[in-house]
């Protein structure tokens, strides 16, 4: 078996390469053969992929759902999908979370040589993959408030602190989605498009959403009331947003998400900046394939 090793070789990031080596060393131990790619920009890492894609058995990717994004995003106008092993080190890790991989390198490094394979599917906008979410709205500008260090410290509380501050400063955006013949209107601060059980670090934000169902899953919160803000919080960690009155869930084959107004929205990916409304969403169905612990 060989491996391809894709990791950030950014200066500041000494940790992924870290890992990388890690695994080259246990690997080659089991008799496998490693190849380790270092990239200094999502577009080089990108490039890599789609001029390498044939002769890549499987790709390791070493990172969070940012580093996940930059494959998958490279693999979407392709026509197949290499086994890619995930060895997680980011800050959140959702997609890893949702798949049961361990935080642990060592652990992660295990299940990648002696796991299992099942497909998920790959959702993504015209240029962009969506491995975790796609958030607008004031939940946007909350993820876009809070630095690198606060969430190293306080995790998904930082969104929570943020969003206090949010709440009072931004006004509703007037949403419409459309998918097939069916059209929805809101005006609304919170829009959030999951792929996942797994928000936030917390993975039974919403047990239903399965990695291979082939659906889009959509979260609008009608009325967002500062006052209401730890109750949201309190139904977003224990799985029971469905419940709350003041939502409206969504599951769809296809969508475009537009402003009504034509007033600039913006959007965020991943936790990352991904321009602004209008978006086209798609599914390729089962079409990324993904190393998970055998037990699973």
């Amino acid at each position: 078996m060989k491996y391809t090793v894709l990791y950030n070789q950014s200066a500041g990031d000494s940790d992924s390469e870290k890992r990388a080596k890690q695994f080259k060393n246990t690997a080659e131990n089991a008799q496998q053969t490693v190849e380790l790619i270092g990239t200094t920009s999502r577009e080089q890492a990108i490039d890599y992929v789609q001029k390498n894609i044939k002769n890549i058995e499987t790709l390791v990717v070493v990172g969070g759902d940012g580093s996940l994004n930059t494959v998958f995003s490279a693999l979407i106008s392709l026509d197949n999908s290499p086994v890619i092993g995930i060895l997680p080190g980011g800050t959140v890790n959702n997609f890893a979370r949702a798949m049961n991989i361990p935080l642990d390198s060592k652990a992660a490094t295990e299940v990648i040589l002696h796991g299992r394979v099942v497909n998920a599917d790959l959702l993504h906008t015209n240029q962009r993959a969506i491995v975790s979410s796609l958030t607008l709205g004031t939940i946007a500008e909350m993820a876009k408030g809070v630095r690198q260090e606060e969430k190293q410290r306080w995790g998904a509380l930082a969104y929570l602190f943020s969003g206090a501050k949010k709440i009072l400063t931004t006004k509703p955006a007037s949403i419409v989605v459309k998918s097939n013949h069916q059209r929805y209107q809101f005006s609304t601060r919170f829009l959030l498009v999951t792929t996942t059980s797994s928000i936030g670090g917390f993975t039974k934000f919403d047990p239903e959403v399965d990695i291979d169902d082939h659906q889009i899953h959509i979260t609008v919160l009608k009325r967002f009331s500062p006052w209401r803000l730890v109750g949201y919080f309190s139904y977003f960690i224990t799985g029971q947003i469905r419940k709350l009155n003041d939502a409206s869930y969504l599951k769809l084959e296809q969508a475009n998400i537009s402003s009504l107004d034509n007033k600039k929205v913006e959007v965020r990916i991943d936790g990352d900046e991904a321009g602004e409304l209008p978006v086209n969403l798609h599914v390729k169905k089962q079409f990324i394939k993904i190393i998970v612990p055998e037990s699973d």
